[in-house]
């Protein structure tokens, strides 16, 4: 990565503002108002009354649901976070559950809309809402929500799609990434990163999400260290070590070919063997390499947007300024 590159650090939290103060996104959301049978003036009042709450915006995924109740100018009032993904979710009751996880918010707001992104809208969760192929923009992506209509709670909720990229000859998705991508960049251009279990690297043109690739980083980390030799070595540490840290992602960088990485990825046991890294330092080292090799096939950029919990930033955003 450059030295001269410009990286932005966006929180997920942050995003829900910008997207919402956006003013199609404003048009959607008084469309979905009157498509779900209330009266126009109501919606208007919504978007209006800066201090009355006028949308929930779930971001269900995998592993968690995290909600944020908004008002007309996207602010956000209040949050909520539940350890309920998809996969906790028994028997299908997505809607049960959600009325679970809303309850503190809909008991005072019961007629304020709820739109749902991420893993809630694949094929293993509610409804699956079909992907988009890119280039895609907000356009393209509000004209592809799916409604799930037949509910006793809510009148009908959108689901935000996913979208799909098969530039490469093999196809590659994201589900929820796109809502916060379209909310950090808005309109803009620039290459959007959002660190995690499958990290995800963006190019944005004019708010068109014109491509991506995955990357299986975090699940890659997780399984190297509960599931191999690797782990047997490491130790907790309670304060991550920085210089083990960069020391990996300077090497998971180097160049070499497409099997050099697993080399590198041994190195953490061996570094561990012969004491020239301490054992509670080891998970920070094999964590550099994966993220450090992540880097270096995006490397070039000049601009870039990082999209995560404040962690994961802070990780992503050092590694950049040291290659």
């Amino acid at each position: 990565m450059a030295a001269e590159a410009a990286i932005h650090v966006r929180s997920k939290l942050s995003l829900w503002q910008s997207i919402f103060r956006d003013l199609s996104w404003m048009a959607a959301c008084a469309a979905m108002t009157i498509k779900m049978g209330r009266r126009q003036v109501s919606a208007k009042v919504k978007l209006i009354w800066k201090s009355t709450p006028a949308l929930i915006a779930v971001d269900w995924g995998t592993t968690t649901c995290r909600a944020a109740l908004l008002d007309a100018d996207g602010v956000v009032l209040e949050t909520l976070e539940r350890g309920t993904g998809i996969l906790a979710v028994t028997d299908l009751a997505f809607e049960g559950t959600l009325r679970s996880f809303l309850t503190p918010w809909r008991s005072m707001h019961p007629d304020t809309p709820v739109i749902l992104s991420g893993m809630i809208g694949s094929r293993n969760g509610w409804q699956e809402a079909t992907y988009v192929a890119c280039p895609a923009g907000f356009d393209e992506i509000v004209a592809n929500l799916a409604w799930v209509d037949r509910t006793t709670t809510f009148e009908r909720v959108p689901i935000v799609p996913g979208l799909i990229d098969e530039a490469s000859g093999t196809p590659d998705v994201m589900r929820g990434e796109e809502t916060q991508i379209i909310g950090a960049l808005g309109s803009g251009s620039g290459l959007c990163v959002l660190p995690g279990t499958h990290s995800k690297w963006a190019t944005v043109e004019n708010g068109h999400i014109t491509g991506f690739r995955s990357y299986m980083t975090g699940e890659v980390f997780a399984a190297l260290k509960d599931h191999t030799i690797l782990g047997r070595l490491m130790t907790p540490l309670e304060t991550p070590d920085e210089v083990a840290f960069l020391r990996g992602v300077r090497d998971g960088a180097k160049p070499g070919g497409p099997g050099r990485l697993l080399n590198r990825v041994f190195a953490t046991r061996t570094l561990g063997l012969f004491e020239q890294l301490p054992d509670a330092s080891l998970a920070d080292y094999l964590s550099g390499v994966l993220i450090g090799a992540e880097i270096a096939d995006n490397a070039g950029q000049s601009d870039i947007t990082i999209i995560g919990s404040a962690a994961l930033t802070r990780r992503y955003s050092t590694a950049c300024q040291a290659l």
